[in-house]
């Protein structure tokens, strides 16, 4: 009796290992992997990288020139085809914008679109603080923060300002790009930093998909080429309900 007591025991112990072993294997995989097999999801993350200068308005030289340094984010948010249900967007939430690194010269600051002239610019009216938040509509209208309802893009810009003042009464011409950057002896190590922030997917059915994505900006020799970019995979970008 006691030895069939032990081996129900045994075999009691050893099914619940097993279920365990299961649930945690799974918790893991979704931790890695996230949802594989989301109503919408990002196909892709383009950052265009450049930067210019903003004439004085009163100067005595020719060019007096404000420099920054823009980094424009496009992200395409797509229908999953392989996802058979109908879904709709309510909202898409960019939120906890944080510089991860600092630049070693100037100040990271975010803009959207601009609200009047829906381009994408430095007026302080088109500044993100900490959040800034799509509504799913018919079709994109993102100066007025509406993003299709089946899916769309979102702009950003993250832009280093104050980076120092390029004065000249010589040249005839100059270009509005990163080798503007060189004239004053900025290197591409000076102006590199890092952001992240969190995209909220939340649909009408009040499903909500959550990812934190990192981006590293600017990328490649902007100083020497003047404008660089690069492009991160929707492969690599991990969901999880919430």
């Amino acid at each position: 009796m006691r030895k069939n007591r032990f081996i129900k025991m045994f075999i009691v112990l050893f099914v619940i290992s097993i279920i365990a072993i299961t649930v945690i294997s799974i918790i893991v995989k979704y931790q890695v992997e996230g949802e594989t097999n989301m109503p919408f999801e990002i196909s892709k993350i383009m950052v265009i990288s450049t930067a210019g200068g903003i004439q004085k308005e009163q100067t005595e030289n020719k060019w007096d020139l404000d420099l920054i340094q823009s980094n424009d984010v496009y992200i395409d948010i797509i229908k999953n085809k392989n996802y058979n249900k109908e879904e709709i967007i309510d909202k898409i939430i960019i939120d906890n914008l944080t510089i991860e690194t600092k630049p070693l010269k100037g100040e990271v600051k975010t803009y959207r679109l601009d609200g009047e002239t829906g381009a994408l610019t430095n007026s302080e009216d088109a500044r993100v603080e900490n959040s800034l938040e799509y509504t799913g509509s018919e079709k994109s209208d993102l100066k007025n923060l509406q993003i299709a309802n089946q899916g769309g893009l979102i702009l950003l810009r993250f832009v280093n300002e104050n980076l120092g003042n390029y004065t000249s009464n010589d040249d005839t011409e100059i270009r509005h790009d990163g080798t503007l950057l060189g004239k004053i002896g900025i290197t591409n190590e000076e102006i590199k930093f890092t952001v992240s922030f969190d995209l909220s997917i939340e649909l009408k059915s009040e499903k909500k998909y959550k990812t934190n994505i990192v981006l590293e900006m600017p990328t490649g020799d902007i100083v020497q080429e003047g404008t660089t970019n690069y492009q991160m995979n929707g492969d690599n970008i991990v969901f999880k309900r919430y």
